[in-house]
């Protein structure tokens, strides 16, 4: 057995899992610029817990507001995990996904304020791209197949 990766402590990040009553989820992507972790990748919106935010609920709350004018009308937390992402100096980070129901006419009259563009994936579709973030990924998965994983 090899030992744990030491890493330090990193972002606690709320991403949040916006999903249509049909199973599709609607996914960033993340602008082309190289000192951003994954530039032109596809992944969750959302962001990272600011000291101002009372808690993870609210700032992927805040963080919809932010990047898209979009008020969620529930944001209920689904999951947490903790990766370590093996940088140079390898970082831990905490992610606390947030399933938010939405419909076609939310999408329709969201604003896109961060990220190069915005669509709406099939898990299968998403699982299919050559650049998606592999932990944003993993809670899409996660979340379309809870039913069968989790029983709920």
């Amino acid at each position: 057995m090899s030992a744990a990766l030491p890493a330090k402590p990193g972002r606690w990040v709320a991403p949040a899992l916006l999903v249509t009553p049909d199973g599709r989820y609607l996914m960033q992507h993340r602008d082309d610029i190289p000192r951003i972790t994954l530039p032109d990748h596809w992944s969750c919106f959302g962001g990272a817990i600011d000291p101002g935010d009372a808690d993870a609920e609210a700032a992927v709350r805040r963080e919809l507001r932010e990047e898209l004018e979009f008020t969620a009308r529930e944001a209920r937390l689904f999951t947490e995990i903790t990766v370590v992402l093996p940088f140079p100096e390898p970082r831990a980070d905490r992610m606390s996904f947030f399933e938010v129901p939405i419909t076609d006419a939310d999408v329709a009259v969201m604003v896109l304020h961060e990220g190069q563009g915005m669509a709406l994936f099939t898990p299968a579709a998403l699982a299919a791209e050559a650049k998606v973030a592999p932990w944003d990924l993993c809670g899409v998965l996660m979340h379309a197949r809870r039913q069968a994983m989790f029983g709920r």
